[in-house]
Formats: structure tokens, C-alpha cells, sequence
């Protein structure tokens, strides 16, 4: 990437579809102990969790049915992956908009992160992929991408043992977008469950400490300007180590960098009295998950549906079944079932270029329509769907997005004239485009069996 006179340049690289290779899955497998070490500054740990569930995500891609959309012989496509994200999400964004095309595609990778740039070019050298050289997107305008985080809401209905326990394993996680970094905790058990997380705490491994260091340190200096009080073990003598902040109101401890996009390693922490409050609160600063805990079936739904967020686990933390549809940024594409593969036929990074400025909302308007069964204000045909799958229970909720949603400033657009690029084989397929674009989608995840009667 390259900025010249407040003119981002992106260099493309050409992805052909190639019969007979390798999958790109086999080349990750082959390669994965290079990749892990490629990726730069995160403890090996971490990078080889991220890989091993892309993989078993990519699994899942590699056995989807095909969809019945086939591309034009003159189809162009564009792809555009954010550096800033994820190792996750970048081996799943590449991966599934392959699994989009039998044509190919230009690729783009923009943003800056020194973790994913080793990695992004140990990618790059899958012999699908060659640089064509002079062939650039020239950007105007930054990109803007949603932090991800999980918040973690504690009732005092839950075991607060196993919440506790959980919360205080939070740090081994610092770069993944479901990264718990908020909590928000009922008032009258407040003090019992800060007590317990703080005696459970452990030091980070050096790894850790070395990744943390410069956040960690802005994260204090931004608690200092909200006179937040700090919670920490008292035998760990390290300067750099695992902390709670209470702070007033939704903070979130983020640095001044407005390229940052991942949450502080300081986890805040605030009350709440209702379940009500708990929902507002909540949804007042979303990071895109919430870990809800309580032992009361009732208040589970009332706050899972209440809330405006694309993942809510129950009484468990970060489970993952890639049938289900899991989102992790706002208005971002989601990970998992047939949707990750065809919102890559459907949806495109916006970039803006001289030529297109802004996002238009009347031409994704237009778009959606033109797929051709939408109507206002009607639910999605797939409305709810649950999956048993090692004892958790999945359900999908789909619910009506709103069109206007695809205003200027969203960071996504519906890629215009897209019979002209797809050749459909059946009409269920237009209901599959229009559900993948039109609807919002939550993941309900609840170990049954585990915590509430079957």
C-alpha cells in the first residue's frame, strides 16, 4: 500500500482459478507451521487457535453444495481484504471469496498491521495468486472498520465460580475479534465476583507481555483521564499484567490511533441493576459478541433477543459450529454456513476513488431489488433455524435489515449488475441472494444438557 499525495495506492494481485492444483486449503495445511511463525508479535499460541479454526471453518466451506450460480465468462470481481483484521478473518475472507468465483478475481489488501503482513505474503505465494505489475486501486479516502470485542454480561443467577473462571482466562485472547474486553456485572454481586476473578488472575508469559506493552501502557493512560479504579492480582509483581477498570458509563480504554481497531488489553468493568439496563447498556457500544451468563432460561432469551448483537453465548464463551452464520464486526460479512460464501457473490468492500466518492444508498437500493423478490417490511422466508452440535444448541434468528442501513458511510455495497455477472440455475437462488443481503442475522449459542434441562 502505498500513499502518495493523500492518494492510497493498493497493488493488485490476480487470483485465477486453477483445475487440477492444489486447494488453497492444502496449501494452508502444508504450510501451516511456516504461517504460524509468520505471524508476527502474537504469541504462537494464539496464532495457531486462529489458524486451527479457520481451517476447521475452511473445512466447511470445501464441502458446501454448489449454489446453482455460475459466472458469466466476462465476470469481473474485486476483492478487498483489511489488514487490521484478524488472522481469522483474513484466511476466511481469501478463502471464501475463492470459493465465490470460478473465474477469478483482483485482490487488494488494504491497512496496515504489522501482525498479518508476514503471513499475508506467505499466502500470497499459493500459485493462484501472481502480481501484475502497474495495476494499482487508487483509494481517496480511508476505509473505516468497526472494532470487535465480546462483552461479557454476569447475572446474579449465574455460577459465579464459572463465570469467574472464565473472565479470568479473558487476556489469553488479544488480537481475536471475540476478544472479551468489556464487562458488565449486577450490582448486588459485583464485589463476590471481582473478588474471585482477581484471585484467579495469572501473570502473562512473556509473549504476552512483549505484545501488550505499548497498548497496555496508553489503555493506563486513558483510565487515568476517567479516574478508573483498577482491579489486579496483588502477587503479581510484573509491570505489564492482566487488569480490570471500572470506569463511568461505555469506555472502552482505546488509544488516540484512529487506525487502532483492536480493543485494550485492559478488560472494563461496570454495574448494572436490571436486565433492562443490562440490554441498554450493552447496546450502547456493541464489539459485535456478547457471553451472557445466568442460570434462568427465561431472562437468557429476554436479553438474547434483546440485544443488538450478531453473537450471544450462554453460559460459555467463544463456541463455534461453522454452520452457523457468526459475524464478529458490524455491518461486516459473517464466517460460517452457505451465507460466508455467498455474500462474497453479492457484497464488496466499498472503496472510494475519485470516481465514486461515497457509498450510494440508492444504488445498493437498487441493487437489492434488482435481485428480485424483495419486499418491505416481510421477514426473511428462512425466518429461525437450530443446530444440535456437540451438545450446544445453535439457533439463527433472521430478521428484516433495514435498506437505508446502506447509507454512505457503510462499509459495505451490493454489487450492481449482478445477473450480468452470474448465470442463475434455479430461482431459490434469488431467494438465498436476497436473504444473504436483506436480513440481520444472530447466533444463539446454549450448551443444553450443561446448563438447563434438555
Amino acid at each position: 500500500m502505498h500513499d502518495t499525495a493523500n492518494t492510497i495506492m493498493l497493488d493488485c494481485h490476480n487470483y485465477t482459478v486453477k483445475m487440477g492444483e492444489e486447494s488453497f486449503m492444502g496449501y494452508v495445511i502444508r504450510h501451516k507451521a511456516a504461517l504460524i511463525n509468520s505471524v508476527q508479535l502474537l504469541p504462537k499460541e494464539e496464532a495457531t487457535q486462529e489458524i486451527e479454526l479457520a481451517l476447521n471453518f475452511m473445512q466447511c466451506y470445501m464441502h458446501l453444495e454448489d449454489d446453482g450460480l455460475i459466472d458469466q465468462p466476462k465476470a469481473q470481481h474485486r476483492v478487498l481484504i483489511d489488514r487490521r483484521k484478524s488472522v481469522f478473518e483474513i484466511m476466511l475472507d481469501l478463502h471464501s471469496a475463492m470459493r465465490a468465483t470460478c473465474v477469478g478475481f483482483k485482490l487488494y489488501f488494504y491497512g496496515e498491521n504489522p501482525i498479518t503482513s508476514e503471513f499475508i505474503q506467505l499466502l500470497l505465494q499459493y500459485p493462484a495468486f501472481s502480481s501484475k505489475d502497474g495495476d494499482q486501486l487508487a483509494l481517496t479516502a480511508e476505509i473505516p472498520l468497526h472494532m470487535a470485542y465480546c462483552t461479557m454480561i454476569v447475572f446474579d443467577s449465574c455460577d459465579l465460580e464459572s463465570a469467574s473462571d472464565r473472565l479470568a482466562l479473558a487476556w489469553m485472547s488479544n488480537n481475536a475479534p471475540w476478544a472479551i474486553r468489556s464487562v458488565l456485572v449486577q450490582e448486588n454481586v459485583k464485589d463476590e465476583f471481582v473478588q474471585l476473578v482477581k484471585a484467579k488472575l495469572k501473570p502473562f508469559t512473556e509473549s504476552q507481555s512483549k505484545f501488550l506493552k505499548t497498548s497496555q501502557q496508553k489503555a493506563l493512560e486513558a483510565a487515568t483521564t476517567y479516574g478508573a479504579q483498577l482491579i489486579q492480582s496483588d502477587t503479581d509483581g510484573s509491570e505489564i499484567k492482566p487488569m480490570l477498570a471500572f470506569v463511568p458509563g461505555v469506555q472502552y480504554l482505546l488509544s488516540k490511533d484512529a487506525n487502532a481497531v483492536n480493543p485494550s488489553p485492559i478488560v472494563a468493568i461496570n454495574a448494572f441493576r436490571t436486565a433492562k439496563e443490562a440490554i441498554s447498556l450493552a447496546n450502547t457500544n456493541n464489539g459485535g459478541s456478547v457471553s451472557l451468563w445466568t442460570e434462568e432460561l427465561s431472562l437468557t432469551f429476554e436479553v438474547a433477543y434483546g440485544l443488538r448483537s450478531q453473537t450471544v453465548w450462554v453460559n460459555s464463551y467463544a463456541e463455534f459450529n461453522p454452520d452457523s452464520s457468526y459475524t464478529f464486526r458490524r455491518d461486516d460479512f459473517s464466517y460460517g454456513s452457505e451465507y460466508a460464501v455467498c455474500e462474497k457473490k453479492v457484497k464488496t468492500v466499498f472503496a472510494p476513488t475519485v470516481a465514486t466518492p461515497t457509498n450510494s444508498a440508492d444504488k445498493n437500493r437498487q441493487a437489492i431489488k434488482s435481485l428480485g423478490t424483495y419486499v418491505a417490511n416481510k421477514r426473511s422466508y428462512r425466518g429461525n433455524t437450530v443446530q444440535l452440535k456437540n451438545g450446544i444448541r445453535y439457533e439463527t434468528i433472521c430478521t428484516p435489515a433495514d435498506l437505508d442501513a446502506y447509507g454512505e458511510g457503510y462499509r459495505l455495497y451490493v454489487v450492481e449488475n449482478f445477473w450480468e455477472s452470474y448465470v442463475s440455475l434455479d430461482v431459490i437462488d434469488r431467494h438465498l441472494l436476497l436473504d444473504t443481503v436483506h436480513n440481520q442475522r444472530k447466533v444463539i449459542c446454549i450448551p443444553y444438557g450443561v446448563t438447563f434441562a434438555n
